[in-house]
């Protein structure tokens, strides 16, 4: 049989040596888990990479969109202003032409008053 000091051996032996397994164990978890997670930081990076490319995306496709309706609304009030301008100018040659008139008229009244005056 087995005296003490055989079965301390024993037992300090098989704890250094489960000690040492359980190191090991350890160390490969961890080696483990640390390859999982680069594997699942990658993947969550990669989806956040083309899904913020896709928003840019969308975003640009709706400034282009809000340009191209901008552009229109701009051209329409253009188009306006230009009637405008057209309309103020024509106003103001018939405003010049009805003073022109009147200045003629006046004249006129005033050469005929005096041809009355004249012949009477």
């Amino acid at each position: 049989m087995l005296d003490q000091n055989d079965i301390s051996m024993l037992k300090s032996m098989m704890e250094s040596v489960v000690d040492e397994r359980l190191e090991k164990s350890e160390e490969n978890i961890l080696k483990k888990v640390d390859e999982r997670l680069e594997k699942s930081e990658e993947n969550i990076l990669k989806k956040v990479d083309e899904r913020l490319e896709k928003s840019e995306n969308m975003m640009l496709d709706e400034i282009e969109r809000t340009r191209g309706i901008l552009e229109d609304k701009i051209e329409k009030i253009q188009k306006n202003m230009d009637e405008l301008n057209n309309y103020y100018h024509i106003h103001k040659l018939e405003n010049d032409n009805t003073a022109l008139l009147l200045k003629l008229i006046d004249s006129l009244s005033k050469r005929v008053e005096e041809l009355e005056r004249r012949t009477a």
